[in-house]
C-alpha cells in the first residue's frame, strides 16, 4: 500500500476472505487467519480508512465469527491515525503461519433460510442497513404495475447508518448510540426490545455484492450495523452476509415494498372493474386492515376489509372469496391502515409474506396520505 500502514498491521483485505455466507464458508476462516499469523488469542484491532468503513466492519465481523473474543475497531481509521501524527510503516509486516485456536461462532451468521424462518417471529428483529430509500423500494413511473424485486425483507425496519456518526465522521457516544437503537421501531410508541435477537443486512457482504459490479462496489452496511450494535452492548446480533443481493436474487423469497398514493391510484385505475366501480381490483389483492367499522364509514374504492388481528387466520378465506384465481407467486397483496403511525400494515404485510405471497406492498401512508393526495373514498358499504 503506497499510503503505508499502522506499524505492525497485518494486511487483511475483506475480498481475500471466503464470503462467509454459509456455515461451510465460515469453517474456512481459521485456516485463513492462521495463515496470517493470528492465533485468535490476541487483542485484534481493525483499521479501515475511516470510521465509516464497511471494509473494517466486515473484518470485525469475520474475526468475531471466527471465534475471536477481543476485537475492536480503530476510531477514525487510518485517516485519524495519520492526522494524529501516528507513525506509518511501508515495510511488509507479514507473519509466520500459526494455528488459529478458537472455533467459528455460527450464531453470528444468518443464512437466507434462517431469515426466511425468522421474519415476523417474536423475539427477532430484522434491520435493513441500506438506508430508508432502498428500504422503501420506490419505482419509476414506467414500472408502476410491473413486478419488481425491490423493497426489503418482510418485517425489516430501516436503519439509517448516518445517524450514528458525528459530522466529522467519528462515532457518536455510546449513550447516544444506545438511545438510537432503543428508539427504533415501527412507530415511537412501539420501540424494539433490545433484548431481542437482531438480524442485520445490507446490500451484501460478499465479494460481488451486486451482480455485474466490481469488488470495490461491494457494500459493508450490514457489517457496519453489526459493529454498531455490538459497540452499543447489544448481545444477540447476527449478520445476514448474503444481504439484499442474495435475497432479491432468489425468486422464491418474498419482498415487501412501500407504495405511495399516486402509484396506488395508477394501479387501481389500471385494474378497475368499470361495470362494478367498488369491486376489488382484478390484478392485485387489496386489503383495508383497519377496524371494519372504520371501513364502513369510508374506505379506498376497491379495498376489502380484513382487520389486522384476523388477517393471518382469514387471509386464505378472503382470497378464495375475492381473488380465487390468484397466483401467490405473481399476485401482489397490498394493505393499508390509518397512516404512518399505524403498525397494522407492517404486521399484515409480514403475515401475507409468511402466507406464501412473494410480492407484498404496503400503502404506508394509509388513508391520511390518500386524502392528502386528492384520492376519493367510498362512504358506507
Amino acid at each position: 500500500d503506497r499510503a503505508g500502514h499502522v506499524p505492525g498491521a497485518v494486511s487483511f483485505p475483506p475480498e481475500s476472505a471466503p464470503e462467509a455466507g454459509s456455515h461451510q464458508e465460515l469453517a474456512r476462516l481459521p485456516q485463513l487467519l492462521g495463515g496470517l499469523g493470528l492465533t485468535g488469542r490476541e487483542r485484534l484491532v481493525c483499521c479501515g480508512d475511516i470510521s465509516y468503513s464497511g471494509e473494517a466492519a466486515r473484518v470485525f465481523w469475520l474475526l468475531e465469527a471466527a471465534g475471536a473474543i477481543r476485537v475492536a475497531m480503530l476510531e477514525g481509521g487510518f485517516t485519524a491515525w495519520c492526522l494524529s501524527d501516528g507513525r506509518v510503516e511501508f515495510a511488509d509486516s507479514r507473519r509466520a503461519p500459526v494455528e488459529w485456536a478458537p472455533s467459528p461462532n455460527t450464531e453470528l451468521l444468518a443464512t437466507s433460510e434462517y431469515v426466511r424462518r425468522s421474519f415476523g417471529e417474536t423475539g427477532v428483529e430484522i434491520l435493513d442497513a441500506r438506508g430508508p430509500d432502498a428500504w422503501r423500494g420506490a419505482l419509476d413511473h414506467a414500472d408502476w404495475g410491473v413486478l419488481r424485486r425491490v423493497g426489503h425483507i418482510p418485517h425489516a425496519l430501516p436503519l439509517d447508518l448516518t445517524a450514528f456518526f458525528e459530522p466529522d465522521g467519528t462515532f457518536l457516544g455510546l449513550s447516544e448510540t444506545w438511545s438510537h437503537f432503543t428508539s427504533l421501531g415501527p412507530r415511537p410508541a412501539n420501540p424494539v426490545d433490545v433484548s431481542c435477537e437482531f438480524v442485520v443486512y445490507g446490500r451484501g457482504e460478499g465479494i460481488h455484492a451486486d451482480p455485474g459490479q466490481p469488488v470495490e462496489a461491494a457494500s459493508g452496511e450490514g457489517a457496519l450495523a453489526y459493529f454498531l450494535l455490538r459497540r452499543a452492548g447489544v448481545e444477540r446480533v447476527r449478520l445476514y452476509a448474503g444481504g439484499w443481493s442474495e435475497w432479491y436474487g432468489d425468486p422464491y423469497l418474498p419482498v415487501v415494498r412501500i407504495v405511495a398514493a399516486d402509484e396506488l391510484m395508477h394501479k387501481l385505475r389500471k385494474s378497475q372493474h368499470w361495470l362494478r366501480p367498488n369491486a376489488p381490483p382484478a390484478d392485485f389483492a387489496f386489503f383495508d386492515v383497519r377496524h371494519p367499522a372504520d371501513h364502513t364509514r369510508s374506505h379506498i374504492r376497491g379495498s376489502v376489509t380484513l382487520r389486522s388481528d384476523h388477517f393471518a387466520d382469514s387471509l386464505d378465506i378472503r382470497m378464495e372469496q375475492f381473488w380465487p384465481n390468484a397466483d401467490r407467486a405473481t399476485t401482489p397483496v397490498v394493505t393499508y391502515c390509518y397512516g404512518e403511525q399505524c403498525i397494522r400494515s407492517r404486521a399484515t404485510s409480514t403475515a401475507a409474506a409468511r402466507g406464501g405471497f412473494i410480492y407484498v406492498e404496503r400503502f404506508y401512508g394509509g388513508l391520511d396520505e390518500w386524502l392528502a393526495a386528492g384520492g376519493s373514498v367510498v362512504r358506507g358499504e
